[in-house]
């Protein structure tokens, strides 16, 4: 996503440890970054500079060509599900509306829900959108299938919306294994209940033209999940789920079975380990697992939805994090699915590989501005939170109007090599001691002091080398009362 431009990939540094300082920069560029990433918490613009407007939906390869569908969920807008296209997974050009709400009669009318948009192609080459529209009775959801010749054309019904095995359904997504797919989706149980809906988990054979759902392969009772979804990697089948809490972010479930269907349904749902923790999936909620598969292997992208234009205070559960969408790096290790919170991705699409900006919620826009700061710890009694105190600009804000000392801290987990820290700062001066640090890499404590009164933003850089797997940045302020430092755009990428 190109909101905030970044400059050419430093490919020499000539020190093992530097500093270097720019001033005055209001929006400055991270030298040490590529020229594009994925920039989690910031909201994403297509290609022509307009907000990208897909949640809830999913993402297909065809070629070497990646097309997103999503909903349009703009309060009092008509529904659309809108399609995208990328070769990178970065940088995404809009290709219009595919199936849209219009008039007052039937599945697509005006003020009814349409959502959690499902693109997959057929083998005979017909595209096919499977989209969730309301019953026009209960405001529960039956499903709709709307094929189209090409991939960016309009999509019409094949029919009516219908109920799935004779019930009314909650979210659903669709998983294709080779020349078969699957309707993975919340069903209810009941008609006119609500503690009969929600109530259980199915995946469902699509028959042959993709267009309709046969009887359920797998189907459990379960507590309090939504929208599932399956990915396979090496053999083994990953059924994903996300909580229930209105538009709220919540951790990531899962079960694996070496066979579709075969899930455990007596055992409990594991939970997707995040780096570092995080109980809401860095300010989430699950919507799919993107295979990127290219010359050096196969990686995995955890498509997250942020429905943050529902928070507002005193509200239903939403988050209030900056965006609607963010994707994070997830792998498969020995104990399972592992999260990782990186603040930017950088994918090579064409080699399948994805590295990034392993920092955390490092432009401290990731919750509520004048809340807690997720993904770091912060110990001692001033004042420390997401804020955007001054210019506007969501910031890390420590202060207090009495005397305070404060440390702010993440560990990172990064390869042995070269890297470059950057962050940006604002300083009343003043203070006892107030330092940026990077120690536990291996090698000394490395301090950038702040002690200096610095009005607008500037940036700061240092370089370090790893040899210990990981690094703790710290944050520190010693400081009489009234005094204040912010940081914001905090970013460690490869020096090699």
């Amino acid at each position: 996503m190109n909101l905030r431009a970044r400059a050419t990939r430093l490919t020499t540094l000539t020190a093992a440890v530097a500093l270097a300082f720019t001033g005055g920069l209001a929006l400055p560029a991270h030298a040490a970054g590529p020229s594009s990433v994925i920039a989690n918490d910031t909201a994403w613009t297509d290609t022509d500079g307009n907000e990208i407007l897909a949640q809830g939906g999913n993402v297909l390869k065809v070629g070497s060509i990646y097309y997103w569908v999503g909903q349009k969920l703009v309060s009092g807008q008509p529904k659309t599900i809108n399609l995208y296209s990328s070769t990178d997974l970065e940088n995404w050009t809009y290709e219009g509306p595919v199936l849209s709400q219009s008039g007052s009669e039937g599945p697509l009318a005006e003020g009814l829900w349409l959502g959690r948009p499902q693109l997959i192609r057929n083998p005979d080459g017909k595209f096919v959108l499977v989209v969730e529209v309301n019953d026009g009775d209960r405001n529960r959801n039956q499903i709709l299938f709307a094929t189209s010749p090409t991939i960016d054309g309009t999509y019409t019904p094949t029919g009516p919306a219908k109920e799935i095995n004779g019930n009314t359904t909650g979210d659903h997504s669709v998983f294709v294994d080779g020349d078969k797919a699957y309707l993975v989706y919340v069903g209810d149980t009941g008609r006119g209940d609500a503690k009969s809906f929600n109530v259980t988990l199915n995946v469902a054979p699509l028959t042959g033209d993709w267009t309709g759902v046969g009887p359920a392969v797998y189907s459990e009772s379960y507590a309090h999940k939504e929208a599932p979804a399956i990915v396979k990697d090496n053999g083994t089948y990953y059924l994903f789920a996300s909580g229930m809490d209105y538009w709220d972010a919540t951790a990531t479930s899962y079960r694996a079975s070496s066979t579709l269907g075969g899930w455990d349904k007596a055992a409990p749902w594991s939970t997707v380990a995040t780096r570092p923790s995080s109980d809401n999936s860095f300010g989430t909620q699950f919507e799919q697992i993107i295979p990127v598969v290219g010359s050096k292997g196969t990686s995995y992208l955890y498509n997250g939805d942020r429905y943050s234009q529902f928070y507002k205070p005193g509200g239903s559960p939403a988050p209030g994090g900056i965006g609607r969408n963010a994707w994070y790096p997830l792998t498969f290790e020995g104990s399972g699915p592992v999260l990782h919170g990186y603040t930017d991705v950088d994918v090579d699409a064409a080699a399948g590989t994805i590295t990034g900006n392993r920092v955390a919620n490092g432009r401290f826009d990731q919750d509520i501005a004048g809340t807690r700061v997720p993904q770091w710890k912060v110990t001692g009694p001033g004042k420390v939170e997401e804020s955007t105190l001054g210019d506007g600009r969501r910031q890390l804000a420590v202060w207090d109007d009495a005397a305070y000392t404060s440390w702010i801290s993440q560990e990172v987990a990064l390869p042995n090599g070269s890297y470059e820290l950057s962050f940006d700062y604002r300083s009343s001066g003043g203070q006892k001691s107030a330092y940026v640090e990077v120690k536990g890499h291996g090698g000394s404590a490395v301090p950038v002091h702040l002690t200096a009164k610095q009005d607008t933003w500037a940036t700061k850089k240092l370089t370090f080398t790893v040899s210990s797997g990981k690094v703790n940045l710290g944050i520190w302020s010693d400081s009489p009362a009234g005094k204040w430092l912010n940081i914001d755009n905090v970013s460690i990428w490869s020096a090699g």
